[in-house]
């Protein structure tokens, strides 16, 4: 490597500036060594970084969060489903931006992140803490990967703990007595609670969608609400998928298809004919089915756990439940589900059990 050292006087002092030529013939300076030692020693770890390729120019890292950021915004739009968007958009915004955004990513200081950490986990929910840390974990990650700074700031911050919020499951009576109270409702209801379909998905089903042939739903698509706003994209983990429809969801669904072409909805608003909305769980009208059913009070997505619990406790592994639900792996389906899954210890256990009392038996 081409590197020189050179004196300079600075406030009286003597010291000592580097310059040399990267591989693509840029030339660079590094200033502020106190001594001719100091400045060779620079140069003998710019040359060792430089031939394993981990050497940044500190130079690079003058550049702000703030751009950065915006960049990898940029980047994800079109990449990510637009929920998925808004929350990066709205934790940028709030969390990540006000605090970060005019710092030099590589001023930025692995005791600073875990500070600011410590104070929003004071002010917000663990959820919302660890969607901004993961914000700006991910733009040092990509400031990383541009070779703008050596190492992420962010690894190894500790985060608040999450709390998992305990599930309302339905059994199979409570389910049919909500579907039966839940009026124009009901098919709805029995397709969320018997295959599982998340809100959106069941939203973006379509007529060619139904296969009563074979019992499946064609899970294709999904379509995401915010606000007044839809947005279609695939499905949550990027795959299609066919999910199995028991006779109670078939018949419910056959009278909401006459007359429809290939293209419509399943299901369509009230109000307009177009999509369905997001049923919260206080003031809709599934609140309202669940009073009148007398049973808990649930979500649309409770009720895709609903549909878990049932297949569950009818004998279904895990894989298969992976399938209906629409899961990357079965690992999530288990780390979703494992309570549900208990009950099977118990039967193995039971019947290794009775293995064992039949051998002593004879």
């Amino acid at each position: 490597m081409d590197a020189s050292i050179h004196p300079y006087t600075k406030s009286g002092k003597r010291q000592y500036y580097v310059k040399w030529r990267d591989a693509d013939g840029r030339q660079h300076t590094k200033r502020g060594f106190p001594t001719k030692r100091d400045a060779k020693l620079f140069i003998a770890n710019l040359t060792t970084g430089t031939a394993a390729g981990t050497w940044v120019d500190p130079q690079d890292g003058r550049a702000t969060v703030g751009t950065l950021g915006r960049a990898w915004l940029a980047m994800k739009r079109g990449i990510v489903k637009q929920t998925t968007y808004d929350t990066y958009e709205t934790a940028w915004r709030v969390h990540v931006a006000p605090r970060w955004a005019a710092r030099q990513i590589g001023t930025i200081r692995y005791s600073e992140v875990q500070s600011w950490v410590s104070e929003m986990a004071g002010q917000s929910s663990a959820k919302v803490v660890t969607r901004a840390y993961s914000v700006l974990s991910a733009i040092c990650a990509t400031a990383v990967a541009d070779r703008l700074i050596a190492a992420n700031p962010c690894e190894g911050v500790q985060l608040p703990r999450q709390c998992p919020t305990p599930r309302q499951y339905l059994d199979v009576p409570q389910l049919l007595a909500l579907a039966d109270a839940a009026g124009d409702w009901r098919p709805l209801v029995l397709t969320l609670g018997f295959c599982g379909l998340r809100i959106g998905e069941a939203r973006g089903l379509r007529v060619k969608d139904v296969d009563f042939s074979r019992g499946r739903l064609h899970v294709t698509r999904s379509v995401s609400q915010r606000g007044g706003t839809f947005h279609v994209s695939a499905p949550k983990t990027w795959e299609t998928r066919d999910v199995p429809a028991t006779a109670e969801v078939l018949d419910a669904l056959r009278p909401l298809l006459v007359g429809r072409g290939p293209d419509e909805l399943v299901f369509t608003s009230p109000y307009d004919g177009g999509y369905i909305r997001d049923a919260k769980r206080h003031g809709s009208w599934l609140e309202g089915a669940a009073k009148r059913a007398g049973v808990p009070p649930v979500t649309a997505h409770e009720l895709r756990h609903t549909a878990a619990s049932i297949a569950i406790s009818a004998g279904a592994n895990v894989k298969a439940v992976q399938r209906m639900l629409g899961h990357k792996t079965a690992a999530m389906t288990l780390d979703t589900y494992a309570d549900l899954f208990d009950a099977d210890l118990d039967a193995v256990a039971d019947a290794m059990g009775s293995q064992i009392a039949a051998v002593r038996t004879i």
